[in-house]
């Protein structure tokens, strides 16, 4: 079993949560962090895009960036076996949220008939990275 496949971020209550029922709350700026890196999937969300997404202006300084950055992945360590979830620095660009999985019988099957429910239930799930 890894955590990969079973852990979900639910946006509505800003929690990363397991299948064990073990979570971590995120602050509204982790939320939004978080959110952003979700949306933008394997493109990577620039740090201009942060500094307009997260904070609703351009003038917040790569501290705050980076910082902000620290605490979401700090926050992933926590709930998170072998790094399975992971914010990958994209040198001079931004950032990319990567989740790493080792493939399981029925898990891809599964997945997609998550992804169809995400609507109703005000969750958020994201894609996996195998290998």
């Amino acid at each position: 079993k890894t955590v990969a496949n079973t852990l979900m971020y639910e946006s509505d209550t800003r929690r990363l949560v397991r299948s064990d029922g073990q979570y971590v709350s995120l602050s509204p700026a982790c939320d939004r962090l978080i959110t952003s890196l979700i949306e933008a999937k394997e493109k990577g969300v620039p740090r201009d895009a942060l500094r307009r997404f997260v904070w609703g202006h351009e003038y917040v300084s790569d501290d705050a960036i980076n910082h902000l950055v620290c605490r979401l992945r700090r926050k992933l360590h926590s709930i998170c076996e072998n790094n399975e979830w992971e914010v990958e620095t994209l040198p001079c660009q931004g950032y990319r949220l990567l989740v790493k999985a080792p493939l399981q019988p029925g898990f891809l099957s599964t997945l997609v008939g998550i992804l169809k429910n995400t609507g109703e239930s005000g969750t958020r799930f994201i894609w996996v990275k195998h290998g």
